[in-house]
C-alpha cells in the first residue's frame, strides 16, 4: 500500500501506538466537545518480536508495527506521521521523591514562582545514567507539614513540599521500543507508561479519589497500578500474562502454542460451578486420548492453579507495599484476560475487595474497540495523549517542569538522531 495517497493526520486528531507482546494496535481519535474521546479509527496486527513488553528482535516489530498503521491509515483514509506509543516491562521502577523550600516573600504566601521553584529543586532526581525518566508523579503538597495538598498556589505557609512519584525504566530498552517505531519513519510526539494510560481508560474520578488498584492483564505482562486521592501512588509491572497460561495449556494437553492459544480464548475459565456443565463443553478437533470430560477438567485445573497464581504474586506485592487497606473500590481489571469467565469471583476471593472488569469508558467509535477491555491500553494512550497537549492543570494531570520535560525531549532526539 502506498502511505503517501492518504493525507496527513488533522492538527485536532491524535494517534497512539499501543506496542504489546500478542498485538499491536494503532488508534487515530479526537477529543469532543464534551470531553468524550472520538476514536475514529483503527488497525490491530498481529505481534511478533515483542516479549514481554520488550524489543528481542527489531525488525519483525518493526514490521508488526507498520502493518497496525498501515491499517488505521486504510481504515481512516489519513497519512500518519507521528504518535505517542506506551512503554511497560520489569525495568519499569518508581521512586518517591520529596522536596521542600521556604517561602521567603513578605506576606509568606505561596505565588506561582515558588512552585516553580520548588518543582525544579524536587526534579533533580539521582538515578544511574543507565536509566531515564518516564513521569514524574505529583502525589501531593504539603504546607507546614499539613499534608494532602492539592494546589498550594495563594495559601500562606512558612515552608512549601512536595511529594513526587518518580517512574522510570532502562535507556537502552526504551531506546529499543522507540526505534522500532522510528523504522516506520513515525515521529515520537512522547513515550507513555501503559498503566497510567490504562488507568485513564477504564477507572472512574471517584475510584481514583476513593483509593482503587488497576490491573491490566495482557498476553506478555500484567500492569498493576493504584490510585489515591486521585493521584498514581504506585505502580508495578509483572512479566506475567496469558501468554504463561497458553504455554501451560501446550504442555499439559500436548498440544501447539497456537492451539492452546484458540482453546484458551474459546473454553478456558476459573468459573467454581464449572464442573457441573463439564460435559456440554466441546473443545473441538483436539486430538488426544481422553474422554471429553476428563479433558475439560484438566484444562479447568492448569487453568485456575495459573490464574490463581498470578492474582497471588499481585496480591503479595501490593501487601508488601502496605496498600491493601487503602483501597475501598478494589479492583479493576482489564486487558484480554479480563474476559475469562470466574475471574471476576477468583479475584474477589483471593483480595477479599469489591471486583469489576474494565473496560473504556466516556470513549465513542467502532463498538469493537469502546466495549472491549484488550483496547483499554491504546484507548488510555489516546486519551494521556491528549492530557499533554493540553499540559496545563496540575491538579488533573502530570506535571512536567520545563528542565525534565527538556531532558527527556533530548533523549528521544539523540534516539531519533542515532
Amino acid at each position: 500500500m502506498n502511505r503517501g495517497f492518504y493525507l496527513p493526520v488533522k492538527n485536532e486528531y491524535a494517534v497512539a501506538i499501543d506496542i504489546g507482546t500478542t498485538k499491536i494496535v494503532t488508534l487515530i481519535g479526537r477529543i469532543k466537545k464534551n470531553n468524550v474521546l472520538e476514536v475514529i479509527g483503527y488497525g490491530l496486527a498481529g505481534c511478533k518480536g515483542i516479549k514481554k513488553g520488550i524489543v528481542i528482535d527489531l525488525n519483525d516489530a518493526t514490521k508488526s508495527i507498520l502493518n497496525s498503521i498501515e491499517a488505521a491509515e486504510k481504515a481512516t483514509k489519513m497519512f500518519v506521521d507521528a504518535a505517542y506509543i506506551g512503554v511497560t516491562g520489569k525495568h519499569i521502577s518508581i521512586i518517591n521523591n520529596s522536596s521542600e523550600i521556604n517561602i521567603n516573600n513578605p506576606n509568606k504566601v505561596v505565588r506561582k514562582q515558588d512552585l516553580e521553584r520548588l518543582l525544579s529543586k524536587a526534579n533533580r532526581i539521582n538515578i544511574s545514567s543507565q536509566h531515564e525518566v518516564i513521569h514524574t508523579l505529583i502525589k501531593q503538597f504539603t504546607v507546614d507539614d499539613e499534608k494532602g495538598i492539592v494546589d498550594p498556589v495563594g495559601l500562606a505557609t512558612e515552608r512549601l513540599g512536595v511529594e513526587l512519584l518518580v517512574i522510570y525504566g532502562s535507556s537502552t530498552l526504551i531506546k529499543n521500543t522507540v526505534n522500532s517505531v522510528k523504522n516506520t519513519n513515525i515521529e515520537i510526539e512522547d513515550v507513555i507508561l501503559e498503566a497510567l494510560a490504562s488507568s485513564e481508560a477504564v477507572l472512574t474520578p471517584e475510584e481514583k479519589n476513593s483509593g482503587v488498584v488497576l490491573l491490566d492483564i495482557g498476553g506478555g505482562t500484567t500492569d498493576v497500578a493504584i490510585y489515591k486521592d486521585k493521584k498514581m501512588v504506585f505502580t508495578y509491572c509483572l512479566p506475567v500474562g496469558g501468554d504463561l497460561i497458553t504455554n501451560d495449556i501446550s504442555i499439559g494437553l500436548n498440544i501447539p502454542f497456537s492451539k492452546a492459544e484458540d482453546i484458551k480464548k474459546k473454553f478456558a475459565n476459573v468459573d467454581y460451578n464449572f464442573y457441573e456443565s463439564l460435559n456440554n463443553v466441546n473443545m473441538g478437533d483436539i486430538k488426544i486420548d481422553r474422554n471429553k470430560a476428563t479433558l475439560n477438567i484438566k484444562l479447568y485445573t492448569i487453568v485456575d492453579s495459573r490464574v490463581k497464581e498470578l492474582l497471588q504474586l499481585i496480591k503479595e506485592k501490593i501487601e508488601s507495599y502496605g496498600f491493601m487497606y487503602s483501597v475501598p473500590c478494589g479492583l479493576v481489571i482489564t486487558g484480554g484476560v479480563s474476559q475469562m469467565k470466574g475471574l471476576k469471583t477468583m479475584a474477589n476471593s483471593i483480595f477479599n475487595l469489591p471486583v469489576r472488569i474494565g473496560a473504556p469508558i466516556d470513549t465513542e467509535g467502532p463498538s469493537e474497540v469502546v466495549n472491549d477491555p484488550i483496547y483499554s491500553t491504546s484507548v488510555g494512550l489516546l486519551r494521556y495523549a491528549f492530557q499533554l497537549k493540553k499540559f496545563s492543570s496540575v491538579e488533573q494531570f502530570e506535571e512536567k517542569n520545563a528542565s525534565l520535560r527538556s531532558r527527556f525531549r533530548d533523549f528521544i532526539s539523540r534516539i531519533l538522531k542515532s
